[in-house]
Parts: C-alpha cells; sequence; structure tokens
C-alpha cells in the first residue's frame, strides 16, 4: 500500500495503491465440449487445460489479503463445467462469504450438478443461447442440441421450485450475428418461457477471418421495435451497435481482475491469451499481457504494482489512441498487435471493443 506518483506532461498524478479488488474473473479452464463458429480457439495456439489445484489453493489464500473482494465469476475462455473440482472451487468461495456467478453453454448442466449449484448458493448463472431454434442454434454450436440446453435450463428451474430457492438467478446471453440477428425478435419469448432474470446481448468479435463479415456493429442493426420491457427481465444489457466517442472500461471501472486457469494476471478478457481477431475487417494479433502469476506474487502485490495502477488509470481516463477509427490505421504498423501505440502504451487499449460497448460481458 501507499502513493504512487507520475508525471503526464506537465500533471502530477497520485495513485493510491489499496488492495482494492471488488471482483474477480477466474478462469478454471480453458477446455470446452463445444467448437462454436464464434470461439477463440480458432485462432489461438495456446494450450488446453485445467486450473490445477494448487493454483487455485493459492488464489483462495490471495483472496483472504483483499479486503474489499466481494464478488468471484466462473468462466474465462472454456466450460467451467468441464473441470472436475468446479463445484469445490465454487464452495470455497462462498465459504469465504463471496458473491459467486459463473457461464456455462448449459450441456453440462446434469440434475446432479444442477442440485450442488443450488445446494451451495451459487448466486448467478449465465447460459449462452444463441438462437431461438435447432437450426440457429447448432449453425453457431456445430453438435450441440438447443434442445438439451433448453431442457436443462428447464430442469434447474423446476428444482429451483421444487427446493424453495431463488437462486441460482439465470441470465442468458446471446452473441449477435449477421446470421442469427434476424432471429434475435423471437429470443424475449425463449427468455420468458425459461424463467430468465437477466438478458445479455453482445456482439461478435471475430476470431477467424471467416467471421469478419459477420459484424453487425456498423450502424445498420438496432434493438427498435423489438419489445424488449419484459416485466419479467429486471436487467437488460445491450450493446452499442454502432461506433461511438465514449470508451469505457468495465473491468477497471469494476476494479477487476482476470485470472487465467494458469495463475496469470491480466486486466481484462482481451488479455488473457495470444490470439487473432478482426477490428472492422482490419487483422490484429493480440499477445497476453499479465502483471504477474500467483505463483511468484501474490494478488495484493500484483494489483498495488505501480505498473498495474498507471495501467487503470490510462484505462480509466482513456489516455490511449482510438486506433478503431483513426484514419492512418490501416497503414499503421502499431495497430497490427497491441504490445504498444503511438502514444507510449504498453500494451495498448487501442482497438478495444469492450470499452466501446459493443463487447458485452456479464
Amino acid at each position: 500500500m501507499g502513493i504512487y506518483r507520475f508525471k503526464t506532461g506537465e500533471e502530477t498524478v497520485e495513485l493510491s495503491l489499496r488492495p482494492d479488488v471488488k471482483k474477480i474473473y477466474m478462469e478454471p479452464t480453458t477446455s470446452c465440449n463445444y467448437s462454436c463458429i464464434t470461439c477463440i480457439r480458432h485462432s489461438w495456439g495456446d494450450e488446453i487445460g485445467h486450473m490445477p489445484w494448487s493454483v487455485f489453493e493459492k488464489l483462495i489464500k490471495d483472496m483472504e489479503e483483499l479486503p474489499d473482494l466481494k464478488a468471484v465469476h466462473f468462466g474465462g475462455f472454456g466450460e467451467p463445467l468441464s473441470h472436475p473440482r468446479i463445484i469445490e472451487m465454487i464452495t470455497a468461495c462462498k465459504k469465504m462469504g463471496y458473491s459467486t456467478e459463473m457461464i456455462t453453454n448449459g450441456s453440462l448442466l446434469t440434475a446432479e450438478v444442477a442440485v450442488q449449484l443450488i445446494d451451495i448458493g451459487l448466486e448467478w448463472i449465465y447460459i449462452s443461447l444463441d438462437g431461438p431454434d435447432e437450426d440457429c442454434f447448432s449453425h453457431i454450436r456445430p453438435g450441440a442440441s438447443f434442445e438439451d440446453v433448453t431442457r436443462n435450463i428447464r430442469m434447474l428451474q423446476t428444482l429451483k421450485k421444487n427446493m424453495n430457492k431463488q437462486a441460482p438467478q439465470l441470465g442468458i446471453e446471446f452473441v449477435a450475428t449477421k446470421t442469427n440477428f434476424s432471429k434475435l425478435a423471437m429470443m424475449r419469448g425463449i427468455v420468458d418461457d425459461l424463467g430468465a432474470n437477466r438478458f445479455i446481448i453482445s456482439n461478435v468479435l471475430p476470431y477467424h477471418e471467416s467471421m469478419k463479415d459477420e459484424i453487425i456493429y456498423n450502424g445498420d442493426a438496432n434493438l427498435e421495435g423489438f419489445g424488449w420491457e419484459s416485466p419479467l427481465l429486471s436487467i437488460k444489457a445491450a450493446p452499442n451497435f454502432q461506433l461511438r466517442t465514449q470508451r469505457t472500461c468495465k473491468f477497471v471501472e469494476d476494479k477487476a481482475l482476470v485470472i487465467t486457469y494458469q495463475g496469470d494476471v491480466s486486466p481484462c478478457y482481451a488479455f488473457m491469451h495470444t490470439y487473432h481477431c478482426y477490428i472492422f475487417g482490419r487483422e490484429k494479433a493480440m499477445l497476453a499481457h499479465s502483471f504477474g502469476n500467483v505463483a511468484n506474487k501474490s494478488l495484493q502485490e500484483i494489483w498495488s504494482d505501480p505498473k498495474y495502477a498507471v495501467f487503470r488509470w490510462s484505462a480509466r481516463n482513456a489516455q490511449y489512441p482510438s486506433c478503431i477509427d483513426c484514419r492512418q490505421a490501416d497503414g499503421c504498423i502499431m495497430s497490427q498487435t497491441n504490445e504498444a501505440d503511438c502514444w507510449g502504451n504498453k500494451p495498448s487499449c487501442g482497438d478495444c471493443l469492450w470499452a466501446r460497448n459493443i463487447v458485452v460481458c456479464p
């Protein structure tokens, strides 16, 4: 803890190095039983694996040193329910008094697993449902079954009712593409029928060239006339469908950090892994960036590192170039990766679609 001072131009900035983390996004695994066309795995070379128990135990120990920590989200770029000890992970966090939530594709949500999640008091479960019918769903998730996933959801809701429990509350997440956007209007009936408490719409971030023309956030799409003000949905989250000037980092504003299954601490989802993506059709190499690994440092030490604190200040105050709408972006060498930018940031947030509220996550 303490104060860190640095100069930016003629201004001296003072940053408190308090361990004031409020939320942790934890990646239990990068393994998944699906191969969705929208998945990051189509462009990365990272290893597939589960978080070792020794890493998780170290995290639990470190979390005790974070007095402001309130919530733990189990997600990342894998299917959390495929981790053999995911129930133990959630249970350990619940025993420490944290609010817990998880995102899942819903295919492994058996009755046994559902009862365990209800018993331990998981607060929120978000289930990805990228279409209102079998054809749309299986197009995005080849080999997956819309019927199986919705049956699992209904089973979860029935078990909650039978056990006289309200949690976990249900959230449905829909990733919008050019292919499935025409079906979005049908999703209101689906989410109401499933008894969802929250419906989140996000835009696709293309991780493969075959998906780069599937984006709809070019100003042509909107939600007007879809009638989303359902009394059954307590909160609606929807993205921007066109580029706007305002930039806000949800991870920084929420005082959140992200932990990969290997124990690397990243500032957000975008920096978790090394991969390629397409920003409005322009290919970009994204390099993983970590401010430390829990095997070598505590979460408190990593969060309070001046380099990480300055990064958060820069993101909060939009002290980075807007590469997305820069007229020189297509010919700019620096915009080809996130390694650095023309303002001197290392790494760079210049092309972040989360900051533009185009890509949305729980």
